[in-house]
């Protein structure tokens, strides 16, 4: 069985940035602004008036694949930077969007 599992590098407009792991392949504003690293990162950066997302997709393993859960998730980072590196993980896919933060909720500007 193989596991779908994403880097997420969010940078605000501030220059705050931060990276983190997380499960799936989370492409669009909903799917990101569910995360807790997004929650926990508009929660150290309330001055933000926007986020810049930059989303790496990757395979871990092989056979059938599914998202990666939390546990997953975990073990993963305990592997350290060179993890994402090692032969049995697989680059697929790269996005980036901007998502608008203010009172009125999130709006999302694709980037091309």
């Amino acid at each position: 069985m193989s596991k779908l599992f994403s880097r997420v590098c969010l940078t605000a407009d501030n220059s705050s940035t931060v990276e983190y792991l997380c499960p799936g392949m989370p492409d669009t504003e909903e799917q990101i602004t569910e995360t807790d690293g997004y929650c926990d990162f508009l929660e150290d950066n309330p001055d933000a008036e926007s986020v810049t997302v930059d989303v790496e997709h990757y395979i871990y393993g092989e056979g059938e694949s599914e998202n990666a859960d939390e546990d997953d998730i975990a073990e993963f980072e305990k592997r350290g930077e060179d993890f994402l590196n090692s032969d049995e993980v697989d680059y697929l896919d790269y996005n980036r969007f901007v998502i608008a933060t203010g009172d009125v909720g999130f709006s999302m500007e694709k980037m091309t």
